[in-house]
């Protein structure tokens, strides 16, 4: 296969190309509809072939987009759907190969393919090529969609062509929602509601509706992948305008900022950002600041890194617990600590006062009961259990022992 396709895909690439598809390339780009993915795709250069077999067809095509999950290329006579085919490319970082399956064929126009194995090494060169392609194409696509290109001859002109308003409104949206997010847990709430220490409770109102209506999740139920991280930006946002839009709120916010010095909304981003420990770091801020919900964006991403860490189940459950919506959550995440690691008192006690704030006394005399076995004299669990125990509550605390803890004694 190797040496007749690689043999097809010079031939294609010399003479077919030009010929075929320069007086198209244009209207191509319109030729994918715009869908939901799982891994976002980019413009491939001009000229770019992949050479494709499958069962009975041997070919090579010009790609249109690419990503990390699957490519689109235009074919005359595409496999069906469902269909698996072999691909190779050459690319600056090496050559490619990978199987797929065919999600979209249309005659005489194309097929989307999505990527069902590659080795490690393939999915390395093609991660390393597109990160150097994608931040000049993007900005060209944002560009090019407020102003046709001048020259379409010219040497760049395939970075040159306009996307549709509707894929490109969405680059910029998406774009803005990452800003935001990276906003949440490194910045204050003047940067992310986009107001300053001196702005009246009016502007701060003005600036908070304005971002509601633009990033509330109910406004985008068609973008699953971006419903979970709009839930948690404004419930950040929601914090942020709750708190400068009370006078005393504000005030011991106010206070908060000068005694820690602030947040810097200008850091470069390194290395070092990316690593858990910075990440920790960051919520540890967000916590001094009393910004729990922008704690809660940069402990979830420790526990993507490390999801058997008790120690960031425990402080994302400590946050979760400042925001009444988030209560249920922060008992899963009180409980995965606990069970991955029985021995800290702190959490014990947290987990106890988070029941006692949602009046649920019961559950949080179990809770300082299961801490009593571990530390007999612990002083807050002996203190806390006598006094719900005077108030002659109707739960007892032995109820809900084993349903907090999986019937572990």
């Amino acid at each position: 296969m190797d040496a007749n396709l690689r043999r097809k895909y010079r031939r294609w690439g010399s003479r077919r190309i030009k010929d075929r598809y320069d007086s198209q390339y244009a209207l191509s780009m319109a030729s994918e509809p715009a869908n939901r993915r799982k891994y976002p795709r980019i413009r491939a250069p001009k000229g770019m072939l992949v050479g494709w077999k499958s069962a009975g067809q041997e070919s090579a095509s010009r790609a249109e987009s690419m990503g990390l999950g699957g490519l689109y290329l235009h074919a005359a006579n595409p496999p069906s759907v469902g269909s698996t085919i072999e691909l190779i490319l050459e690319l600056p970082t090496g050559a490619f190969r990978a199987r797929a399956i065919v999600r979209r064929s249309t005659p005489e126009k194309g097929m989307g393919v999505e990527f069902v194995q590659m080795s490690p090494e393939d999915r390395a060169k093609m991660n390393q090529y597109l990160s150097r392609q994608q931040v000049s194409q993007e900005a060209s696509a944002v560009a090019s969609a407020d102003s046709p290109p001048a020259n379409s001859d010219s040497a760049n002109s395939q970075l040159a062509i306009s996307l549709p308003d509707d894929e490109a409104a969405q680059l910029r949206f998406e774009r803005e929602v990452r800003h935001l997010i990276e906003l949440t847990g490194k910045g204050t709430y003047y940067q992310l509601l986009g107001v300053t220490s001196e702005s009246p409770r009016s502007q701060v109102k003005k600036r908070y509706y304005s971002l509601a209506r633009k990033f509330h999740p109910d406004n985008h139920e068609g973008n699953r992948e971006l419903i979970a991280p709009l839930v948690d930006m404004m419930t950040v946002i929601t914090e942020a305008y709750k708190t400068l839009g009370s006078e005393e709120k504000r005030a011991a916010y106010d206070k908060c900022l000068a005694d820690t010095g602030g947040f810097s909304m200008h850091r470069e981003k390194t290395e070092t950002e990316e690593s858990v420990e910075e990440w920790l770091k960051r919520a540890n801020e967000c916590v001094h600041a009393k910004n729990f919900a922008g704690s809660i964006v940069w402990l979830r991403k420790c526990l993507e890194a490390a999801p058997e860490q008790a120690l960031y189940h425990a402080m994302l459950a400590h946050s979760l617990g400042t925001l009444p919506q988030y209560h249920n959550e922060a008992i899963e995440h009180f409980r995965k600590a606990i069970d991955l690691d029985p021995w800290k008192e702190p959490v014990y006690v947290q987990f106890a006062e988070l029941f006692e704030k949602m009046q649920l006394p019961g559950r949080a005399g179990a809770v300082y009961t299961k801490l009593l076995e571990i530390n007999p004299t612990h002083a807050r669990a002996c203190e806390r259990l006598a006094a719900l125990e005077a108030e002659g509550k109707d739960e007892k605390p032995s109820a809900w022992i084993s349903q907090l803890f999986g019937g572990k004694s």
